[in-house]
Order: C-alpha cells, then sequence, then structure tokens
C-alpha cells in the first residue's frame, strides 16, 4: 500500500458525509446544472454509437469537477467538458476493459463481479486527477481499495440507497447525483491523506 494511503480505522465516514453535503451547499446552482448537463449530453450522445464513445468523457470531466469542489475549487458551469475530453481515449480504454471485466465478474456467480467493481471503483478519480494511463488506472485504483474493500462496498450500497430514494422523487436525482458524486469525491481524497476541508465558503 502506498505510504501516503490512510489505514480503514482513519476513514470517518460521518465527516465524509458531511463534507460532501457542505461542498454541495457552497456550489449547489454549479452541481444541479452539471449534472443537467452531463445527462442531457449523455442521452444525445446514447443515439449513436459513435456518441457512446464519447460518453466517458463527459463523465469523467464531471467526475474531475466533482474532485475540484471537494477540494474547496470554485467550479464554472460546463467546464467540466474540456477536462474530460483531454482524456478521451484514457477514459474509453479503461471504460471498455472495466465493463468486461465486471461483465464476465458477474457471469461467474456474481461475487467476481462485485469485488472487481470495488477494487476498479476510482479509475476515473485517477484518470482525470492522476493522469494514470489505462493500466496505470486499474493498479492505482486497486492500491487504493486494499485494506479498504469493506468501508468501500458498505458505501458504495448507501449510494445506491441514496440513488435509489432520489429516483423515486421526481427531481430527487438532481441532488442525489451530485451529492453522491461529492461523496466520492472526499472519499477518494481522504483515503490519499488529503485535507478535504473547506477554507471557505464559496459564493
Amino acid at each position: 500500500m502506498s505510504d501516503n494511503i490512510i489505514p480503514p480505522e482513519d476513514l470517518n465516514i460521518e465527516k465524509i458525509f458531511q463534507d460532501a453535503f457542505k461542498t454541495m451547499v457552497d456550489q449547489i446552482v454549479a452541481c444541479i446544472v452539471n449534472t443537467i448537463l452531463v445527462g442531457v449530453s449523455c442521452v444525445f450522445l446514447g443515439i449513436t454509437v459513435i456518441g457512446l464513445l464519447a460518453i466517458p468523457a463527459v463523465i469523467g470531466g464531471y467526475v474531475e469537477s466533482m474532485i475540484r469542489m471537494a477540494r474547496g475549487e470554485k467550479v464554472g458551469i460546463g467546464d467540466f467538458f474540456k477536462t474530460g475530453f483531454n482524456r478521451f481515449g484514457t477514459l474509453l480504454g479503461a471504460s471498455i476493459l472495466s465493463f468486461l471485466g465486471i461483465v464476465i465478474g458477474f457471469i461467474c456467480l456474481i461475487i467476481p463481479g462485485i469485488y472487481l467493481m470495488i477494487r476498479w471503483y476510482f479509475l476515473y478519480q485517477v484518470i482525470v486527477d492522476r493522469d494514470a494511463s489505462v493500466f496505470e488506472s486499474f493498479k492505482q485504483s486497486a492500491d487504493m481499495v486494499t485494506g479498504q474493500f469493506w468501508i468501500i462496498l458498505t458505501l458504495v450500497i448507501l449510494i445506491v440507497v441514496i440513488q435509489a430514494i432520489g429516483g423515486s422523487i421526481l427531481v430527487g436525482t438532481l441532488v442525489t447525483i451530485p451529492y453522491t458524486s461529492l461523496l466520492t469525491a472526499h472519499i477518494y481524497l481522504t483515503i490519499n491523506s488529503e485535507n478535504t476541508e473547506q477554507v471557505e465558503s464559496i459564493t
């Protein structure tokens, strides 16, 4: 395990949830508008095969914007597009390989698929934040999860529950998608021993 990855006992889950909420409140407009832009973009891109190939870049840019928010940086409306497409090839390659691996894992009695899904949970984060290559992203994500597997699995289950609740309400996903994305961003930064305290509220 890398020296900068904190041990599981130092993960303060309550604080991570609180930090994600505070970050979202600080940048509520950018959170909601960018979530709408991502959703609309993915719907339109999903119409064609070529468009489908661009979806990982859109999502990757959104993930990177959430990491910046979690660090206390101000994020503008729509500025996530450029970041994602700058790493188009890497995000696409990692997405295809992880999809194939997880599908094969689920075919093999489900449990291997869940295991790989958690091990590769931070693929997009290490690509957009560390500029990792396709194969480096798999290793770095797995290294981050080492020793944290059950905690990350629990957090993923909680995120799924939150998303399900949001999906049951007409516009609930406009809140739950950015909130759970920020949760993941704060988890990512916390595991890497980065201080995710907001220096000051962003207005």
